[in-house]
C-alpha cells in the first residue's frame, strides 16, 4: 500500500519564489501555498500540514509571529517549520529559532537545497530546533484617536525633525548644527499629529506640545519602525503621556518576541525605570498593523526593511502629497550580493517611495565605514542617492546620522550625495535633516 504523501505549506508574499518552491516541492509532496502569514496561519489550522516553509517579511503577519503561533502552547503540535528568508543577520536567525523554527534557509537558494531540507526535516534526519543556523553575509565578506486642534480649520502640512542621530545620542559643539538626539520626526496634517519613532528627540517634542496645548487635551498617532534603543529611548520622557486628558495611538507590527505594548512595558520595568508603563496618566492604545490605516484624511502604509529583527518603514499619502519614512535599512543587494531576488527586493523599496514629495532616509555610513560594518543593518550615502534616483523623489532628507559624524563631516557627505544625484541625472533636492528643522509641504 502506497504511503500518503507528506503535506507542505509554502507561505511567501513573493509570487515568483512561492511558485518556484511549490513546483519544486510538488515532485515529492502535496503542496499548498499562502501569500502572507495571516493566510498561512488560517491554512495551517485547516489543512494541518506536516511542514510549513515561511518567509519572514510579509504583510498582515510576518514569519516570526507565524512561527510563534504554530509552535506556541495553543499551536499545532507536530508541524515542522522551515524559515526561508533573504535576511542573513545573525539576530534574525536567532529570533526565528527562538520563535520555534526548526531550520533556516537563506534566499536565494538552489531548488535542490530546499527539497533536501524538507526531506531531512520530515524524515527526522534534521532534528527539530537543532538545525545549524547559516552564518550571516556580513561575516563572510482600531479606530483613530480624536484629533487635537493646533488651529481650528487649519490644513497645514509640515514635517519637523526632533531627533536625527542614529545608534546613540551625542552632545558636543561639533554636532550642534545637526543635533545629537536620536530618531524622532513630527508630521502635522491639518489638525492631526503624527510622530515617527520615539528616540531621545521625543522628549523635546513633548515639551513643545505641552507648551502649545497647555490645558487642552492632546491626541496623536505614534508610528514605531522598530524598537532598538535609539528609536525608543525618549518614550518614558514624553511629558504628554503623563496627562490624563491626553490620548495616543501607537502603531507597529507584532515584534519577534511580542507586541509593542509588551516591549514598552518591559523597557519601563523597575530594573530600568522608576515609573511603570501602567502608571502613565494618559491613555495609550497599542495597535498592531496588518495593513494600511486611514487617519485624519491620510493613509499610512508600511514596508518591511532589511535590518536585524522586525523593522518597517512608512508611507503617508494625504492632500496630494506623499511622505515616506525609511529609517534603518541595508540594501539587500549590498548585504547578500546582487542577484535577481536581491535586486527585486531593492526595487520594492524604491517602488514604496516612488513619487514621494519627501523621502526621509537613513545614510549612516560612508563607503569606507560600511566595509567594516557590513551586516549592521545600515546603508551609505551612495545607497540614499540610488534610492532617490530610482524613486524619483522630489526631496531627500538624510537622517540617522552616525554619532561620530561632526557637522563639518556631514556637510561634506551631504554634498557628496547631491553630486551623485546630479551625476545620475536626477533632480531630487537633497539635504541633511537637522534638529528643529521644519519643512512645509
Amino acid at each position: 500500500m502506497t504511503e500518503p504523501r507528506k503535506k507542505v505549506l509554502v507561505v511567501d508574499d513573493d509570487v515568483i519564489l512561492r511558485e518556484l518552491a511549490s513546483d519544486v516541492l510538488s515532485e515529492d509532496f502535496e503542496v499548498q501555498t499562502a501569500q502572507d502569514g495571516q493566510e498561512g496561519w488560517e491554512k495551517a489550522r485547516a489543512w494541518l500540514p506536516d511542514l510549513v516553509i515561511t518567509d519572514l517579511m510579509m504583510p498582515r503577519m510576518h514569519g516570526y509571529e507565524l512561527c510563534s503561533l504554530i509552535k506556541g502552547p495553543n499551536g499545532l503540535p507536530g508541524i515542522k517549520v522551515l524559515v526561508s528568508s533573504s535576511k542573513t543577520f545573525t539576530t534574525d536567525v536567532s529570533q526565528a529559532m527562538d520563535a520555534g523554527a526548526d531550520d533556516y534557509l537563506v534566499k536565494p537558494y538552489r531548488p535542490a537545497e530546499m527539497l533536501e531540507r524538507a526531506h531531512k526535516l520530515l524524515s527526522g534526519a534534521l532534528p527539530a530546533a537543532a538545525a545549524q543556523a547559516p552564518a550571516p553575509a556580513a561575516a563572510t565578506t482600531p479606530s483613530p484617536a480624536p484629533a487635537a486642534a493646533p488651529g481650528a480649520g487649519s490644513r497645514q502640512l509640515y514635517v519637523r525633525f526632533w531627533g536625527t542621530r542614529g545608534s546613540c545620542p551625542t552632545c558636543n559643539s561639533k554636532v550642534a548644527g545637526y543635533g545629537g538626539n536620536t530618531a524622532c520626526t513630527e508630521l502635522r496634517i491639518g489638525d492631526t499629529l503624527f510622530i515617527f519613532d520615539c528616540g531621545t528627540g521625543l522628549r523635546e517634542l513633548g515639551d513643545s506640545l505641552a507648551a502649545e496645548f497647555k490645558g487642552r487635551p492632546l491626541a496623536g498617532h505614534i508610528f514605531v519602525g522598530h524598537t532598538h534603543w535609539d528609536h525608543i529611548q525618549g518614550f518614558p520622557f514624553f511629558v504628554p503621556f503623563y496627562n490624563p486628558a491626553n490620548t495616543f495611538q501607537l502603531y507597529s507590527v507584532h515584534g519577534a518576541h511580542g507586541g509593542l505594548g509588551s516591549i514598552f512595558s518591559k523597557s519601563m520595568s523597575l530594573d530600568y525605570f522608576p515609573i511603570p508603563l501602567s502608571s502613565l496618566g494618559g491613555r495609550l492604545d497599542f495597535v498592531e498593523l496588518k495593513g494600511p490605516v486611514d487617519i485624519g484624511g491620510a493613509r499610512v502604509t508600511f514596508q518591511h526593511m532589511n535590518h536585524p529583527g522586525v523593522c518597517i518603514g512608512f508611507r503617508v499619502e494625504t492632500q496630494g502629497r506623499i511622505i515616506t519614512y525609511l529609517s534603518d535599512h541595508e540594501p539587500f543587494s549590498r548585504l547578500g550580493g546582487a542577484s535577481e531576488l536581491s535586486l527585486r527586493q531593492d526595487g520594492e523599496i524604491a517602488a514604496f517611495a516612488r513619487g514621494s514629495d519627501l523621502v526621509i532616509m537613513e545614510a549612516q555610513y560612508t563607503e569606507q565605514e560600511y566595509a567594516a560594518r557590513k551586516g549592521w543593518g545600515h546603508g551609505t550615502y551612495e545607497d540614499a542617492a540610488k534610492l532617490a534616483l530610482a524613486s524619483g523623489a522630489r526631496r531627500l532628507a538624510i537622517t540617522h546620522h552616525d554619532p561620530y559624524h561632526s557637522d563639518a563631516m556631514l556637510d561634506e557627505y551631504i554634498e557628496h550625495c547631491r553630486s551623485l544625484i546630479r551625476k545620475g541625472g536626477g533632480a531630487t533636492e537633497c539635504f541633511g535633516a537637522r534638529e528643529g528643522m521644519r519643512m512645509d509641504l
